[in-house]
């Protein structure tokens, strides 16, 4: 049995995704592929824009085997708290071989090159990022010494570190660490070598469409750019030429009825959360957000109208949008730096909720039950009696909040986390 790992967050799922599975299946000749998806929340410290069952059917009717859950604590955490989460989880099911993610690094190849050319770049960059994740992982004294400059020189700590791997390895591996696909395609690389992970990893060129291009484009378009679209009214039809047509039945099936969701939907119950905040310490006790930040935050909290309005008030040089975005996300689902030194362990996983699987994929959920050293989850009520664990609790508290947003923006009575059923086609 061959099995390839996908980690995604298909917000929403379009035609690049539905490539990057085909791929995964024909390249890596897999018997099956199993996709680790965000939940209700994403990397960028936002919610999704649809709900996590409505995108792992998507997936599943792309050809993924089965879809399980990255927990809210990983989802909505930096790409080397993601990759993590995402990478520990497919290695504690002990029968995956590959992972396959997708890197703009690729993109230069023809569609005419043959196997051998593509194996020969494959091979190329995973060694490149292989020597960029061995840096950061062993961090040599050189390493920390530039890395130091750097950081005094007032550069944020993402260039910091980007200018001293160059330094270490020469400047071409800067270039490597300037997509955000590239950043996660390391992280992935750093946590096999932390977890000690057999899983091999295997890079898939993106197409046509960078990660954050902002234009909707015939044939393959970025989240962002759906997203963009979306939020601007676009006709929903004329998605159609870059989402698949199971997607975008799927999307309208839902549309206005849970969807779509966005971060300013979050304004007032981001905006209680900071009321309640009397001292910085109030707030730095939330993953992300550092004093400067907290100190920020009080200084400017009367001038709060919505979340979007108030993380790019909240940006300056050193603290980027994201950064505050991931921050204020944190705050409004009350996920604190406790919470993530507990769970940033392989160890901290013992349950993995399955959002959804194929009917003709029942000998892999077989094996699973046989190899895997978590727990999978296909009904809530039964893992809560058992005695879940805290990132279970906490992804079922996240997902109250998100429909709770979705029932008060468009007045309709949806399913509450217990009652959701998985998706099976």
């Amino acid at each position: 049995m061959k099995v390839t790992g996908i980690i995604a967050e298909y917000n929403p799922f379009h035609n690049g995704h539905e490539y990057h599975i085909q791929q995964s299946k024909e390249r890596l000749k897999s018997d099956y592929t199993i996709v680790v998806m965000s939940g209700n929340y994403v990397q960028r410290g936002a919610p999704t824009i649809i709900d996590k069952y409505s995108r792992a059917e998507m997936a599943l009717r792309a050809g993924a085997d089965l879809v399980l859950e990255l927990p809210t604590c990983f989802a909505t955490a930096s790409a080397e708290y993601f990759a993590y989460g995402g990478v520990a989880i497919l290695d504690k099911l002990n029968l995956v071989d590959d992972l396959c993610f997708g890197t703009e690094s690729l993109d230069v190849l023809d569609p005419q090159d043959s196997a051998e050319q593509v194996d020969e770049a494959v091979r190329d960059l995973t060694g490149q990022f292989g020597k960029i994740a061995d840096i950061l992982v062993d961090e040599p004294e050189e390493f920390k010494e530039v890395l130091k400059k750097g950081l005094r020189e007032g550069l944020s700590h993402a260039a910091a570190r980007s200018k001293a791997v160059g330094e270490i390895l020469g400047e071409e591996y800067v270039t490597v660490m300037e997509t955000s696909n590239n950043i996660l395609g390391v992280e992935y690389m750093k946590a096999l070598r932390k977890l000690g992970s057999s899983i091999k990893p295997d890079p898939v060129a993106r197409r046509l469409s960078s990660h954050n291009d902002t234009a909707i484009n015939e044939g393959f378009s970025s989240a962002t750019a759906i997203r963009n679209a979306i939020y601007n009214k676009y006709d929903m039809h004329a998605l159609g030429s870059t989402v698949p047509e199971y997607a975008l039945e799927i999307l309208m099936d839902r549309y206005l009825v849970s969807f779509p969701i966005f971060r300013d939907d979050f304004s007032l119950v981001l905006g209680t959360e900071l009321l309640k905040a009397k001292e910085s310490a109030d707030l730095t006790k939330f993953f992300g957000v550092s004093e400067d930040l907290a100190n920020r935050i009080l200084n400017l909290r009367d001038d709060f109208k919505t979340f979007v309005q108030f993380k790019d008030e909240l940006a300056t040089k050193n603290i980027n949008r994201a950064t505050s975005s991931r921050a204020l996300m944190h705050i409004a689902l009350g996920i604190t730096e406790t919470d993530m030194q507990d769970m940033y362990s392989k160890d901290s996983i013992k349950y993995v909720k399955v959002l959804g699987f194929r009917e003709d994929s029942k000998a892999l959920l077989t094996e699973i039950k046989k190899t895997a050293d978590v727990k999978l989850v296909t009904k809530l009520a039964d893992a809560v009696r058992e005695g879940a664990d805290k990132m279970l609790l906490q992804n079922i508290e996240a997902d109250r909040m998100y429909r709770m947003v979705a029932m008060n923006k468009f007045g309709e009575d949806l399913r509450n986390p217990f009652s959701e059923e998985i998706v099976i086609i």
